[in-house]
C-alpha cells in the first residue's frame, strides 16, 4: 500500500484508471453541476488532499473496452485507439461511501465534457485515472492567497475546507455574475471576494484584483488557477512586480484560450 511523501510542493501517491458509475447530480449553481461518483473500484481509492485532478477517458461510442478495464488494458489499447481526456478536480471523498464529488462548468451541450455532464444521470459509467499530485498544507505560513476563475473554484473550495482554524485567508473568485456565487464552508479567518465578469473579458476582473491587492504582513503562500495568460500576468506580477519568492506561489494553467483540453495518455 502506497503512502503519501511530501517533496515540499506536492503530495504523491502513484494514480490507477477507476471505472465509476454516477450515483447522484446536483446544480451547485446555474452553470456548475456536482456529480458524485461511486461503486466498488472506489473501495481503494487514496485521497492526495487538495488541489487533486484527473483524467476522465472519453472512448468512441463504437469501441467496445474489455473487462476488467484497468490501466494496463488502457495502455494494450493505444495502438488501436486514443480516448479524449478531459481533467478535473476532485472536490469531495467520503471513502466510508466509496464516493467522489466532481464539479464541472457548464460550457454547452456541444462540448465533450460538459455536454456529458450536463445529461449525467445516476447509472452512467464514467472512466478516469488519478488522482494527480496534491497541494500540500502542512506549512500554510502566516496568510494564504488563493486566486482562481470558476474552474478552480473545486480546488479552492476544497483547500478552504482543509486550512487550519484561524488561518488568515484572502480568497478572489471570477465567475460569470452573482448567480455563479457558491457557498463555501472553512475553518479559517477567510475572506472570499467575488468578481463578477459582467460581461467583460475571461481573466479581467482576476487580474485587476490581484495587481490592486496589498499582500498581508509576513510570508504567506499563493495558491491559483485560471486562463493561462491570467495565470502569466499574475505570475509576473507577484514574482517580479512584488519580489514574492517563487517558492511561495503555486499558480496552475487551467485551461488556454482557444484550445481543447486534449492531450495524449
Amino acid at each position: 500500500m502506497s503512502t503519501a511523501t511530501t517533496d515540499g510542493h506536492r503530495v504523491r501517491r502513484p494514480g490507477r484508471i477507476h471505472v465509476t458509475t454516477v450515483r447522484g447530480t446536483r446544480r451547485i449553481t446555474p452553470r456548475m453541476v456536482r456529480i458524485t461518483f461511486g461503486g466498488p473500484d472506489l473501495a481503494g481509492f487514496r485521497s492526495n488532499g487538495t488541489d487533486q485532478h484527473v483524467a476522465f477517458y472519453f472512448y468512441p461510442p463504437d469501441v467496445t473496452l474489455p473487462r476488467p478495464f484497468t490501466s494496463e488494458a488502457a495502455r494494450a489499447l493505444l495502438p488501436a485507439v486514443q480516448p479524449r481526456l478531459r481533467r478535473y478536480t476532485i472536490r469531495g471523498h467520503r471513502p466510508e461511501l466509496a464516493e467522489v464529488d466532481m464539479d464541472f462548468v457548464l460550457h454547452g451541450p456541444d462540448q465533450l465534457a460538459s455536454g456529458w455532464a450536463e445529461t449525467a444521470a445516476p447509472g452512467d459509467e464514467a472512466i478516469w485515472f488519478g488522482p494527480s499530485p496534491g497541494y500540500p498544507l502542512d506549512a500554510p505560513g502566516d496568510w494564504t492567497l488563493l486566486l482562481g476563475d470558476e474552474t478552480a473554484l473545486p480546488a479552492i473550495g476544497a483547500i478552504l475546507e482543509q486550512l487550519p482554524p484561524g488561518h488568515r485567508v484572502l480568497a478572489a473568485v471570477e465567475v460569470a455574475d452573482a448567480a455563479e456565487e457558491q457557498p463555501l464552508t472553512t475553518r479559517a479567518d477567510a475572506t472570499v471576494s467575488w468578481l463578477h465578469r459582467a460581461g467583460r473579458p475571461h481573466g479581467e476582473p482576476l487580474c485587476a484584483y490581484a495587481i490592486g491587492l496589498a499582500l498581508p504582513p509576513g510570508r504567506g503562500r499563493i495558491w491559483g488557477g485560471a486562463e493561462r495568460g491570467t495565470v502569466r500576468t499574475i505570475r509576473r506580477h507577484l514574482v517580479h512586480g512584488l519580489g514574492v519568492d517563487r517558492a511561495d506561489t503555486h499558480l496552475t494553467a487551467y485551461w488556454t484560450r482557444g484550445e481543447t483540453q486534449d492531450s495524449e495518455v
